[in-house]
């Protein structure tokens, strides 16, 4: 099961010369928002918020749990920009003016569609380049603006969210989702799918179960089918087969 958390509550510290909070009434950044002198890897090597991304000797992120993607140029971390899921990479140039986005690998998934998407309300950094910072004129780090951001939910329920039971043969259970999702079975469910009758058509989830459930997934019975719409994802459950 995947977790939905990504780099933890976040807790930020101002502190003198290292992160500022901005309280200017004119500041259009989110609020959230936190300035940052990302020296890099040669000069203190800052790692960005809760993520392991550091700026290396060559003047690049550099990251091994996460995937960053460059959104191009931007005005600040306002810049209204749809999350990027395709153009991924553990390694980009520092730009300054370019905004980035970056997602802890594990809160991704792909779809059989080929879209890719993150797990609903599992947060992901956003960080806009404002200047090198430079000693003698040699780069030593960036000065940068960050914030943790969210993807649209797009009406998707809550992950985990149970459907109901369906416990004889026969049961059916009716689910509504956004209509325009995408579904991805759950290795067990694959294996299984013989017993079910799943359809979806319309924003309509239907599962029925088509014989006697002899064994269960887990301690409960759980069934589960990833949901995808837009860029966000969830996951929904049915229990199945726990009448006696």
């Amino acid at each position: 099961m995947k977790t939905k958390q990504l780099f933890g509550i976040l807790l930020f510290l101002c502190s003198i010369g290292f992160v500022s909070c901005g309280d200017d009434d004119d500041n259009k950044d989110p609020e959230g928002s936190v300035t940052l002198n990302m020296m890099n890897e040669g000069n203190g090597k800052t790692l960005l918020g809760k993520s392991d991304v550091y700026i290396n000797n060559s003047n690049n992120f550099k990251t091994s749990t996460c995937y960053i993607a460059d959104m191009g140029e931007a005005s600040g971390l306002g810049t209204p920009v749809k999350p990027s899921l395709d153009n991924l990479a553990n390694e980009m140039a520092v730009v300054p003016g370019h905004l980035y986005h970056i997602y802890d690998r594990n809160v991704l998934l792909d779809f059989p569609s080929g879209k890719r998407a993150v797990i609903i309300e599992s947060g992901y950094y956003k960080a806009y380049v404002i200047s090198p910072i430079t000693v003698d004129g040699t780069t030593t780090g960036a000065t940068l603006k960050f914030v943790l951001a969210y993807p649209e939910t797009n009406g998707l329920p809550e992950y985990e969210t149970v459907m109901g039971n369906v416990d004889d043969v026969g049961d059916e259970i009716e689910y509504t989702l956004p209509k325009d999702a995408e579904l991805r079975f759950s290795d067990y469910l694959d294996s299984d799918s013989n017993s079910f009758d799943i359809q979806f058509v319309n924003g309509k989830l239907k599962v029925k179960l088509l014989e006697s459930i002899n064994h269960i997934s887990g301690p409960y019975g759980d069934y589960g089918i990833f949901v995808r719409s837009g860029d966000a994802y969830t996951y929904v459950m049915f229990k199945a087969g726990l009448k006696k």
